[in-house]
């Protein structure tokens, strides 16, 4: 049984103190000694090319004591502790914890006779052979490890752990997850190790700026009492590299006389916290950087002042403030869901990837803690998590909701995008800036009489345009509602921000696509009070149908050439579509490409060949007909002669959605809606013929 040592120490309470990063380095001495005579570095594994090993095999953590400043912490390598998910799905291998220092990726995780081990394989990149050369020739050796507790159990001095392994005063991780190895350039000392957070550097205009160095945890600590450094606990803060071996227990209890002390510098180190970030939202400025440094609340105020005035300066002007470290973090973790989600993300930073495997419910926990500066968001039940976040998703500036629509909104977008649909190949696209009904005169202006030679000295005739009866235009809005349920929520339903909302952008578009097919296939009145496909109209087949040959088509296109506008004068239609349902497809393609007239007693020579026409197969029609006859239609460049326009409200195309925040509802809702119309512009740019029953 290992016992721990005696430690007079001062602790926070747990929620303080879960859920933050913490790293630890292992020593490489001691790994040698209990790995039974061999390094804790091993080449192992195939090679390169060359034949040469990149793969080494390594110990990153042990139940070996470890003395923070709150006291000795150890972790738990038994059954169900250590959560390997993360190092095995997309653990990578850092050196010095620098998350921009990328040496290889973890190919294996797992825990053997108290201990994390897993094999790394090395990148082939210049820095990454660098560093793979000092460990294979002995010089870099140390490990170290960067991990998250989502539960400690609090072992009273004297008293031991529930399974009775461990000996207090101490506090055991019992369930942690690995999130990073390191190779580590100065290894710990020979008990424990170096501390380190896992976010060492910051970058500030694209350089990396170091952090604060030289101070221990302990001397953290007491100058948190005095209100001058950051809350190091709290989780997606900085803490700062250790120079020197942690302070021992009697110098720890001689920096603070009693709990209460430390309580209060807590708090007042929270204060401080939450005005900042306060501030930040409030104008939109990236103050982490003084939240970690400690700056006084006095010097962050003279600091925003003196943003605002070089922002409101001339020279400012059309300047804007950069991303700010939440707008950041929001546009990671949306890239990271869709990645769960199993979607394209394309330019997904490093820092997306390492998250793609995190839960709702964990995302959720790290908001809450970095933006709302809530704690103990670990020992909440689902449902009060649930509860929790439902009220930030009423306050338009959270994190987690934006995160949400972030994600729901991507979705839909790259989904519409790639639904398969037809209206949009023949149609045109136009645009309406409310729902009134619209009246447009640049279609059917005309009726202007032949240009005249004008006589030396003679004076040129007014001309007045001619105008006809209008077509006319009118938008509608169409929508559903969906929602992310409770029970979604806590069963990490992934698919209610990824799959659902893709579905409904897909039935959004085929929407569209079925009311352009119903308008040509019911032949409703026009603007001019008759059908649109009508003996008057010259644009509807004689006869009762039939299917698309030869002939027929020859007929469908010298009537649409034969159209005349308005005002009686040769429009020159040109036919560029053929929109038949499914089946008549092939016998098309055989009419518009083969040479001779198929069938023919001499091989006539078929005068549709090479004729420039798309054909243009549609289900929908097949849908519409069901077992009676399917219609098809021919459809000019819109060039020659408008047929059916799509107009959407102020050119949005897309459809638009919206977070519900209606307060009576349990559960995250959104709106998912659009405002289009279908509507005819011209009747001459289109022609139909009955058809008949497909077989």
């Amino acid at each position: 049984m290992r016992k721990t040592k005696n430690k007079a120490t001062r602790v926070r309470e747990r929620c303080d103190m879960q859920g933050k990063t913490w790293t630890r380095e292992t020593a490489p001495e001691r790994e040698l000694r209990r790995e039974a005579g061999n390094a804790q570095i091993t080449a192992v594994g195939s090679g390169n090319e060359d034949g040469e090993s990149r793969e080494v095999e390594l110990s990153f953590s042990s139940e070996e004591p470890y003395e923070r400043w709150f006291g000795t912490e150890i972790l738990d390598h038994s059954e169900g502790c250590v959560n390997l998910t993360r190092l095995q799905e997309i653990g990578c291998v850092l050196f010095n914890h620098d998350r921009d220092y990328v040496l290889g990726k973890v190919i294996e995780a797992w825990v053997e006779n108290g201990r994390g081990k897993a094999k790394i394989r090395f990148d082939e990149d210049v820095e990454a052979e660098k560093i793979y050369r000092k460990v294979m020739s002995g010089t870099l050796k140390g490990v170290s490890v960067g991990y998250m507790v989502d539960n400690w159990e609090k072992v009273e001095q004297g008293k031991k752990s529930t399974d009775g392994r461990f000996e207090g005063e101490c506090y055991i991780a019992t369930r942690w997850m690995p999130t990073e190895i390191s190779i580590v350039s100065v290894p710990a000392d020979e008990s424990v190790g170096v501390g380190r957070s896992a976010e060492n550097t910051m970058t500030k205009g694209g350089d990396k700026v170091a952090k604060k160095t030289g101070e221990t945890e302990e001397q953290m600590r007491s100058n948190a009492a005095g209100g001058e450094t950051p809350d190091t606990a709290t989780r997606g803060g900085v803490g700062e590299e250790s120079a020197q071996a942690p302070a021992s227990a009697e110098e720890r209890g001689a920096g603070v006389e009693n709990g209460e002390a430390e309580r209060a510098a807590v708090q007042r180190e929270r204060q401080r916290i939450e005005e900042i970030n306060g501030m930040a939202r409030a104008f939109g400025l990236d103050l982490s950087s003084m939240i970690r440094d400690g700056s006084s609340l006095e010097k962050v105020r003279e600091h925003v002042l003196n943003e605002l005035r070089n922002q409101a300066a001339p020279a400012a002007q059309g300047a804007r403030t950069g991303e700010t470290g939440q707008d950041r973090y929001v546009r990671d973790m949306t890239d990271a869901l869709l990645m769960k989600g199993g979607m394209d993300v394309e330019g997904a930073s490093e820092s997306a990837r390492r998250r793609a495997g995190m839960s709702l419910r964990a995302i959720g926990e790290e908001c809450l803690e970095r933006f709302e500066n809530v704690s103990g968001t670990r020992e909440m039940s689902g449902d009060e998590m649930f509860s929790m976040l439902t009220r930030q998703y009423f306050n338009p500036s959270s994190a987690f909701p934006a995160i949400l629509d972030t994600t729901i909104n991507k979705a839909i977008v790259q989904q519409y995008d790639a639904v398969n649909t037809t209206f949009q190949k023949w149609t045109t696209k136009g645009t309406l800036q409310d729902f009134k009904e619209s009246r447009d005169h640049e279609y059917v202006m005309g009726g202007l009489s032949p240009f005249e030679r004008v006589p030396e000295n003679g004076e040129l005739k007014e001309d007045v345009p001619k105008t006809a009866l209008l077509p006319t235009r009118k938008l509608d809005t169409y929508g559903k509602s969906f929602s992310m349920t409770r029970e979604a929520f806590i069963n990490d339903d992934i698919g209610f921000l990824t799959r659902v909302p893709a579905l409904y952008a897909q039935r959004y578009k085929n929407t569209i696509d079925e009311m352009v097919y119903r308008k040509i296939f019911d032949n409703g009145v026009t603007f001019d009070g008759v059908n649109l496909f009508d003996a008057n109209h010259k644009n509807l087949a004689s006869g009762a149908g039939e299917k698309p040959t030869q002939a027929v088509i020859q007929a469908m296109i010298t009537m649409m050439q034969l159209q005349k506008d308005n005002f009686d004068k040769a429009m020159y239609v040109r036919p560029k579509y053929i929109v038949v349902p499914v089946g008549w497809g092939f016998d098309l393609q055989v009419i518009f490409h083969s040479a001779q007239v198929v069938g023919s007693d001499f091989n006539d020579v078929n005068p549709l060949h090479g004729y420039p026409i798309e054909i243009v197969e549609t289900p929908v029609l097949n849908m519409l007909a069901g077992s009676g006859k399917a219609p098809w239609f021919m459809v000019a460049d819109p060039n020659s002669a408008k047929s059916i326009q799509v107009d959407y409200l102020n050119g949005q195309e897309k459809p638009i959605v919206e977070r519900d925040t209606v307060a009576t509802k349990l559960g995250f809702y959104w709106k998912i809606y659009g405002d289009f119309g279908v509507n005819v512009r011209d009747f001459r740019g289109i022609a139909r013929n009955n058809g008949e029953v497909i077989q």
